[in-house]
């Protein structure tokens, strides 16, 4: 009995798996509906990128022997390592020393204190510039102390001094011409300091008026000929009453017209007395004027004449 139910159960089972393999073989018809699949065209293949070929190291060049090289002239820039101070001299106040260092400089650092051999190896202004002012003046070092700033670092002496007029020539000539206490003055007594320098006149001298400028003291007083004054019409009466205190103190005290003028309007010239007929032609009439030829007399004087107040 249990034979007949394995047999039974295997005869089962075969025909379930003939009926499977039927299904499977069976064409399947497809839905009306349903469109065919779409061919896609397939990608083209790139081919593989080659990779750059890498050249193994160089080995580096053996360094040369420092005494085979070949060493470039120096530069200004070369010799200002060691020289800042110089160098920034000349770029500064060099003005046209500002070139190569070796147009002065042919020998360098040659200098040897047993042989005490400066003057040799230095540069000789004359090379370049001859005797520029003449044998008189063939030492420049007297005036022009450093080469590097020739002009801007000219220190006053007392050597220097004696000759200033040998190349100030017309201003010496005027302070020789125009006598005054400035003559008898050596010119480091002003231009002390350095070459070039213009001192303010109120170093020496005691200002007319508290406000006064140099520009207005040199209105007046030429620098070289300071007793050859001349003025501007413009000049303020203050300034003239600092010296002319009197004859000041009574213009300012009189009413009349006088006083609102300027001294310069007169007194167009330093210490120049004008006529009244200048400015008042003839006042009155001829038999007057012949009775009384100095209008003084009745007029007293230009700076109090009498006369009615008048307002300010």
């Amino acid at each position: 009995m249990k034979q007949k139910k394995i047999v039974l159960l295997t005869g089962c089972t075969l025909l379930l798996l003939l009926v499977i393999i039927a299904c499977a073989a069976a064409p399947v018809a497809p839905p009306q509906s349903q469109q065919p699949p779409m061919q896609v065209a397939a990608a083209p293949q790139t081919p593989p990128a080659q990779q750059p070929v890498v050249e193994p190291p160089k080995p580096s060049p053996k360094p040369k022997d420092v005494y085979e090289m070949e060493i470039s002239p120096l530069t200004p820039a070369d010799c200002a390592r060691c020289h800042p101070g110089v160098f920034n001299e000349i770029k500064g106040e060099g003005g046209k020393h500002k070139f190569d260092c070796q147009k002065c400089h042919t020998k360098f650092h040659q200098y040897n204190p047993v042989k005490q051999n400066w003057n040799e190896i230095m540069p000789q202004c004359k090379t370049c510039h001859g005797l520029i002012h003449g044998e008189k003046f063939a030492a420049c070092a007297t005036c022009h102390s450093n080469p590097h700033a020739p002009k801007t670092q000219m220190t006053m002496s007392a050597e220097m001094s004696k000759v200033c007029g040998d190349c100030h020539t017309k201003v010496g000539q005027e302070v020789k011409t125009n006598v005054s206490k400035h003559t008898n003055v050596a010119c480091s007594s002003c231009h002390h300091d350095k070459h070039g320098y213009i001192p303010s006149c109120m170093e020496c001298h005691k200002p007319h008026t508290s406000t006064l400028t140099v520009k207005e003291c040199l209105a007046c007083h030429p620098v070289h000929s300071p007793l050859k004054i001349s003025y501007p019409i413009s000049t303020v009466n203050d300034i003239c009453g600092s010296c002319h205190g009197v004859v000041y103190g009574k213009l300012k005290a009189n009413a009349s017209k006088h006083s609102t003028l300027t001294c310069a309007s007169c007194h167009t010239k330093h210490r120049f007395i004008p006529k009244c007929e200048d400015c008042h032609s003839k006042p009155h009439g001829e038999a007057l004027l012949k009775k009384f030829p100095n209008c003084a007399d009745c007029h007293v004087g230009a700076h109090d004449l009498p006369s009615k107040s008048i307002s300010k």
